[in-house]
């Protein structure tokens, strides 16, 4: 009984304190079978985030009361509201179930169908005169000469539809004892793709690693503009932040941005 009343007054205690004061809540995030890595932890109300590592154990300042989610791809966001009893436990267990996509269903109809060629080219279906129109179409083209057609005099009702021979200029022009090229080089045309090619990547990564809940729940965007979100902030310095890992400053940027995207 003195162990239960001691246990009761430490809880309280406990209790009081963290409500006040940050501790350090200690998780480990488990699946079915084994502990789960790269699960994405950030506490809701300071905007502090972390990752368990790859014995899914992570650490993280929390208060009583505040709510930490939970991430990851291939599993279900989860969030957890911080107890009292939780900074007494040296390890939290948190079960993250893995996610279930539902594949559409496929409608599979019935033929009369017998698999004789004879008796199954009667039974189908005859083509309406649109079809026809269309097939005669197709097959009076296939049989045109394209000699007679290359031949053929242009209308003056036609001549608008021929397109003008476009005027090349050398690359290179030779004058009095100096020379020098036109035109901008490749070089510069493939750096420009690879940029936005990695702004893509980057964007997604984002997107991934703050998960589908944020953007929704938190920051009361539709799911179909999440991306589109994400690259209306390209601006405002993101992908530069995310290569540094700064999340935090992330995600106070978005918080900011939501008021005036939502607007429009």
């Amino acid at each position: 009984m003195p162990k239960k009343l001691l246990y009761i007054f430490l809880l309280i205690n406990l209790s009081i304190y963290s409500q006040k004061q940050a501790s350090i809540f200690k998780g480990k995030t488990i699946d079915s079978t084994s502990s789960v890595k790269d699960v994405h932890v950030i506490n809701l109300n300071t905007k502090a985030g972390t990752f368990s590592l790859e014995n899914g154990k992570f650490q993280i300042k929390a208060k009583v009361n505040d709510t930490l989610q939970l991430s990851s791809i291939g599993y279900q966001t989860k969030k957890l509201i911080v107890k009292a009893h939780h900074f007494i436990e040296k390890e939290n267990l948190i079960v993250v179930k893995e996610a279930i996509y539902n594949l559409d269903e496929i409608v599979y109809k019935r033929t009369n169908l017998t698999g004789t060629l004879t008796v199954d080219v009667k039974q189908t279906p005859k083509k309406n005169y649109k079809e026809e129109a269309v097939d005669n179409l197709l097959e009076g083209i296939k049989n045109l000469d394209l000699k007679e057609i290359a031949n053929m005099k242009v209308g003056l009702g036609e001549a608008h539809l021929i397109k003008a021979a476009e005027v090349k200029l050398p690359n290179t022009y030779a004058g009095v004892g100096s020379s020098f090229t036109i035109g901008g080089s490749n070089k510069k045309k493939k750096t420009q793709i690879d940029f936005l090619e990695e702004e893509d990547e980057i964007v997604k990564k984002i997107y991934n690693l703050l998960g589908e809940d944020y953007f929704k729940n938190d920051l009361k965007i539709k799911k179909e503009q999440h991306i589109i979100f994400i690259k209306s902030c390209l601006g405002k310095n993101i992908v530069t932040l995310y290569k540094k890992n700064n999340v935090l400053k992330l995600i106070e940027i978005f918080n900011k941005e939501r008021v005036n995207f939502t607007k429009q």
